[in-house]
């Protein structure tokens, strides 16, 4: 499974593609360009998801995206 790039100074949540050879140290964030964060693995991201801590962002309205049914 593909592991994660959590960004702690934009709060955002990225997929490291497998072919990507960086070590943890190295790794930028996609969307602001900082190192400062983590790779978490995709049970950790499917954990949080559940649990509240991750969350989808409707880029339509900004807010919470609504679970589908």
């Amino acid at each position: 499974m593909a592991q994660w790039y959590e960004c702690f100074d934009c709060r955002n949540l990225s997929p490291i593609s497998d072919g990507d050879n960086q070590s943890p140290e190295e790794r930028k964030c996609s969307t602001c360009g900082t190192t400062h964060g983590q790779v978490i693995s995709h049970e950790r991201m499917k954990d949080g998801l559940e649990a509240g801590v991750f969350f989808n962002i409707d880029p339509r309205t900004g807010k919470r995206a609504k679970k589908k049914r």
